[in-house]
């Protein structure tokens, strides 16, 4: 699961923009170039929690692992590489899917979080609200040019890197499979 997964179970297991934002912490992270959190709230750290815990079952759950092999099925190689973008593009996918039914547990973490940092924090928190970060999810192409473009920066899996096309035809395979299931699954990892 990413980010606005993560912050929409968190609001269906807690109705507060802290714990949500803390659910999204873990992947952000990244995005802040290991900064630490300049926020300290018990709230926040139960977010945390439920990332880990929430990651370890999404991981696990046959939905997500028939959308990974529907999407490496998709593929005109099945490789090293077609595993590993499947596994991202999936998880990119769900939250595009999230972001266009308004992923108010999101935006409303978003929202809260922007009024509580600054700095490295604060430019991450911008980017989540238009841009890159978001506007990336919102299709097939951006979702096979986001994930390719993050293989393509890491030395070890730049040479198994799908071609994009292919990638992008993948996706766009097994996206309306996801369209009808999202909800079910985020009832299953937020109960």
């Amino acid at each position: 699961m990413n980010f606005v997964g993560h912050a929409v179970v968190a609001g269906c297991e807690r109705a507060d923009a802290a714990y949500a934002f803390g659910a999204m912490v873990p992947d952000l992270r990244r995005f802040a170039g290991g900064a630490p959190l300049p926020l300290d709230d018990a709230l926040i750290d139960a977010g945390i929690a439920s990332h880990h815990r929430v990651d370890a079952a999404f991981h696990d759950h046959p939905q997500f692992r028939r959308w990974m092999a529907a999407l490496v099925d998709a593929m005109p190689v099945a490789d090293r590489g077609a595993r590993a973008a499947a596994h991202v593009a999936v998880e990119l996918a769900i939250d595009g899917v999230l972001l266009r039914r308004g992923a108010a547990a999101y935006a409303d973490a978003v929202e809260w979080a922007q009024q509580r940092v600054d700095g490295v924090w604060g430019d991450v928190t911008a980017r989540m609200r238009a841009g890159a970060i978001v506007d990336a999810y919102g299709s097939a192409a951006g979702v096979a040019d986001r994930v390719v473009s993050v293989m393509e920066r890491r030395p070890r899996l730049r040479p198994i890197a799908p071609r994009r096309d292919d990638l992008r035809r993948a996706v766009a395979v097994v996206l309306p499979s996801i369209e009808p299931d999202v909800d079910g699954l985020v009832a299953e990892l937020s109960a």
